[in-house]
């Protein structure tokens, strides 16, 4: 579990989804803090993807706002500065991001999916990197489709906690390369 500071004394109430990974606690000083629980869920799918991720990309669960992502299937280009948090569902590990920090224009291409579909699509130009535009929640989905990582647990709250109006890529060495900012390589070292 990791904390970070709150302004404001009442916590905000968030839905379905955002809920189950998300609680607020009371800090000795009498302000709130919010308390993120890991994705992960001690699963054995999701910690094997948990240590894939911290081995092979050296991302945490829980993001920042200086490290950088670049498309490593589309010559390296700039995905995003900054992250939110890496969800570990059943269909693998994706990165999150805000809208803020994805670099656009590296997504030229975008493809609105059917309404009843969960996500629509942001391409390269060279159509080799996809990122993930959550429209709706999966949590009336308790496994996932078929993928390299796929594992069906039967979850009754859904196979992963993807927000809607959040962004996701997945978290491979072959889809994407992390360089770590100033700060957060400071913050790795003191740890």
């Amino acid at each position: 579990v990791e904390c970070g500071p709150v302004t404001g004394l009442n916590a905000p109430r968030l839905g379905g989804a955002a809920a189950h990974h998300l609680e607020w606690a009371m800090a000795p000083g009498g302000h709130r803090v919010r308390v993120l629980s890991s994705t992960a869920q001690h699963l054995p799918n999701r910690e094997r993807d948990k240590m894939r991720v911290e081995t092979m990309l050296g991302l945490p669960e829980f993001g920042d706002s200086t490290t950088e992502f670049y498309a490593s299937g589309s010559g390296f280009l700039p995905v995003a500065l900054g992250y939110e948090r890496i969800v570990y569902g059943d269909h693998g590990p994706y990165v999150e991001f805000c809208s803020h920090q994805v670099c656009w224009s590296t997504f030229p291409n975008f493809v609105e999916r059917p309404a009843t579909c969960f996500f629509d699509e942001a391409w390269t130009a060279d159509g080799l990197t996809m990122l993930y535009c959550q429209k709706r929640h999966v949590t009336n989905k308790p496994n996932p489709p078929c993928g390299p990582w796929s594992a069906s647990n039967n979850r009754p709250e859904g196979y992963a906690n993807y927000l809607v109006g959040r962004f996701y890529i997945a978290a491979e060495v072959g889809t994407i390369a992390v360089r770590f900012g100033d700060s957060t390589a400071a913050a790795r070292r003191r740890r």
